[in-house]
């Protein structure tokens, strides 16, 4: 299995969550809408440490969500919307993608900061997952 599979895994399920923001992906070019809330979505991974002797290796590291709303419409509407997000992520279950799984461990909620017209909201779901080993990571 692949890390790769599971950034993969997160952006899937964040799709799939239908959380109703236009999504800014790593390495793809996004303009904002002047006046419409947005996210931009990216996975930090840790490195790869064996697990056992003969197979399996383990991860972790954070899926990372940083929500971006207008500034000067309040804090409320990001903090909300960081509640659904959490809410559908909830620590212990899994995302899964093309056979590799992660568990949601932790859940992290920063505090609000005007930045560039922005009031941005990061959040971050931290995960561990087992990789096959020999595999790319």
């Amino acid at each position: 299995m692949s890390a790769v599979r599971i950034d993969q895994a997160f952006v899937q399920a964040f799709i799939d969550g239908g959380f109703g923001l236009p999504i800014a992906h790593e390495n793809i070019a996004y303009t904002p809408t002047t006046g419409t809330a947005y996210v931009e979505l990216s996975t930090l991974a840790n490195d790869v440490t064996g697990y056992d002797l003969s197979s399996r290796d383990i991860t972790d590291g954070i899926f990372q969500a940083i929500l971006r709303y207008p500034v000067g419409t309040g804090a409320i509407a990001a903090k909300t919307k960081a509640e659904e997000i959490f809410r559908a992520f909830p620590i212990g279950s899994l995302v899964e993608y093309d056979g590799q799984a992660a568990t949601i461990s932790s859940q992290q909620r920063q505090p609000g900061a005007a930045q560039d017209g922005w009031f941005s909201v990061v959040i971050t779901l931290g995960y561990r997952a087992k990789l096959a080993r020999g595999t790319e990571s």
